[in-house]
């Protein structure tokens, strides 16, 4: 999936003292977006039904300052071609659009849209310099999440966040690997397993399980990186024993009445031509998403053994 940008709709809540203020906060907006964009993130900015009727200062709103003479026609430019509302718009993705419906994202105790879709999408929140809070190039949110068709999963995530060029400049090394490590769909992710997580060894199971995972899907961008956190832990894992901890991600084994119960769904055959149990595993939200691995082989190296949903 593409490293597109979203529009931070809080950040408008509140308008600029006058109408000097207001075009110079849609100037800094559009100076990020273009700074980004110069960096590869794709020139597009995910907004909400309502950007069109924003009101920027007293008596001026956005489609003023679309037609301002005092504007910068460049920038106003930018906005008419790059914007897209609502959030969703052209993504024609049902599980995307289920995903939103089925959580809530919640900043400093305020619902949210926009940095929802943001974190749904792996993309950038941008936010217009309106308040303190969006002064900073990373943003906490507290999500509740639908597992399962009885079960929510609250939890504490980050997404990355810019209001100016040097939040950019900050996540250039970000913004770098979003796009060194995009794919296309489950397929392209096998096809360069190698290219990109050398460390990992994959079950064939695994093949059928990725290829199931379409163009858009945003289970992909989790996919890809849960495996980027085992990668990356393999590379530091020269000696001892597998420490779950280490993850940023929680990693737990399964219960011992789910592996009674369930020992062959959780058993797989390994390109070594062993089978093995893999009862490690990683959860993947929004959805009852699992990856599951096993860290017989010892350190540095770590088998992937199901990537898919809970395994019931």
């Amino acid at each position: 999936m593409d490293l597109e940008m979203v529009l931070n709709e809080l950040s408008l809540r509140i308008p600029a003292d006058n109408i000097q203020a207001a075009r110079q906060r849609m100037s800094d907006l559009i100076t990020t977006a273009q700074t980004a964009a110069e960096l590869g993130v794709n020139p597009i900015l995910r907004t909400h039904s309502q950007f069109y009727a924003t009101v920027l200062a007293p008596d001026y709103s956005l489609s003023d300052w679309l037609v301002d003479r005092n504007v910068d026609r460049e920038k106003s430019r930018f906005i008419l071609l790059s914007t897209k509302t609502p959030f969703l718009a052209d993504l024609q993705n049902s599980e995307i659009e289920d995903r939103n419906l089925l959580s809530d994202f919640y900043f400093e105790g305020e619902s949210t849209e926009g940095l929802k879709i943001a974190y749904l999408l792996e993309s950038l929140a941008l936010s217009i310099q309106s308040e303190p809070q969006w002064e900073f190039s990373h943003l906490v949110l507290e999500a509740t999440l639908l597992e399962d068709e009885e079960t929510f999963n609250s939890e504490t995530i980050t997404v990355f966040h810019a209001s100016k060029v040097e939040h950019i400049q900050e996540h250039t090394p970000w913004i770098q690997n979003r796009l060194r490590t995009s794919v296309r769909d489950g397929i392209d992710l096998w096809n360069r397993r190698s290219e990109l997580f050398p460390s990992l060894i994959f079950c064939e199971t695994v093949n059928q399980q990725l290829r199931k995972i379409g163009t858009g899907n945003p289970i992909l961008r989790q996919v890809v990186k849960r495996l980027f956190e085992l990668e990356n832990y393999c590379k530091s894992w020269t000696s001892g024993s597998f420490n779950p901890d280490q993850l940023p991600s929680k990693a737990s084994p399964e219960s011992e009445t789910r592996l009674q119960q369930l020992r062959k769904k959780f058993t797989f055959v390994c390109p070594d031509g062993n089978e093995r149990i893999f009862s490690f595993h990683v959860r993947m939200t929004p959805g009852a998403w699992r990856l599951h691995f096993s860290v017989d082989l010892g350190p540095g190296k770590i088998i992937i053994g199901y990537i898919g949903s809970k395994i019931l």
